[in-house]
């Protein structure tokens, strides 16, 4: 890969019912990364989300707003991101910013060597911080973790040890190809992605998080959303079955080919 010219950051951060904390996340990333253009998306939030991220979006030229009427899920609201993005790389981080100033850099570090940096919470190198009163909930979160990625591994066939990681990143051309591809809206989307690049050959690189849980508070429920998020698994095992993933290389390649005779 060639060495690249500096150029600004997107920061994605997509958001639901984030009004307790969102505007102090908004100002974090606008220290972190004063040069960032932060792309903020209310999923439909019932809160005042939307109407705080309208107000620091008046007072700070780098932050842009894109609402949704109605929810929609996580993976749609990244997607509704992708004509705003500009730069050459962006960055998808969680409202909550559980993944600081250090887990970020480091993806966006990780783009040096690869179309795609994926936070890894199971590698070697990364790091909890929870509480005493929490190690219950983290384990049993960790032993969910294991048997979602079997169950992965066995219908999509994913070997990435952490696909549900809320931090990852993208160089730019690789975040628009995927997110013009991307049928997934909700639970299932950072399998889609994988799946997308995957079959567009793109190269990935797993880096390491810092990670801290303060609160056992969750908004999944487990059983409604359990069975949402394996209808959308099936979906993409079919999608996958029928070569759907491997087809986007190819029609990429004929693309290719059509644009240099083109020229």
């Amino acid at each position: 890969m060639t060495p690249r010219d500096p150029a600004p950051l997107a920061l994605v951060v997509p958001c639901f019912n984030e009004g307790r904390t969102i505007s102090a996340s908004l100002d974090a990333l606008s220290r972190w990364f004063p040069a960032a253009l932060i792309v903020a998306v209310d999923d439909g939030s019932a809160d005042d989300t939307a109407a705080q991220l309208a107000g620091v979006a008046t007072i700070n030229p780098c932050v842009r707003l894109v609402r949704l009427e109605t929810n929609h899920g996580k993976g749609f609201a990244v997607a509704a991101a992708a004509p705003t993005v500009r730069g050459r790389d962006v960055v998808v981080v969680d409202a909550d910013l559980a993944y600081g100033e250090r887990p970020i850099q480091r993806a966006i570090d990780g783009l040096a060597l690869a179309d795609l940096a994926v936070g890894n919470r199971r590698h070697v190198d990364s790091r909890y911080t929870v509480p005493v009163r929490l190690f219950g909930f983290l384990y049993r979160r960790h032993v969910l973790g294991l048997v979602f990625n079997v169950g992965v591994r066995l219908l999509l066939g994913l070997t990435l040890r952490d696909t549900q990681c809320g931090l990852k990143a993208f160089r730019a051309e690789a975040f628009q190809a995927i997110m013009a591809r991307l049928r997934t809206a909700r639970f299932a989307y950072d399998l889609e992605v994988l799946l997308i690049a995957g079959g567009l050959g793109l190269t990935r690189r797993d880096v390491p998080v810092e990670l801290t849980i303060d609160s056992g508070r969750s908004s999944v429920r487990l059983v409604r959303d359990g069975v949402l998020a394996l209808r959308e698994i099936l979906g993409l095992a079919m999608r996958r079955l029928r070569g759907v993933y491997r087809a986007m290389a190819q029609t990429d390649a004929a693309d290719s080919m059509i644009s240099k005779t083109s020229a």
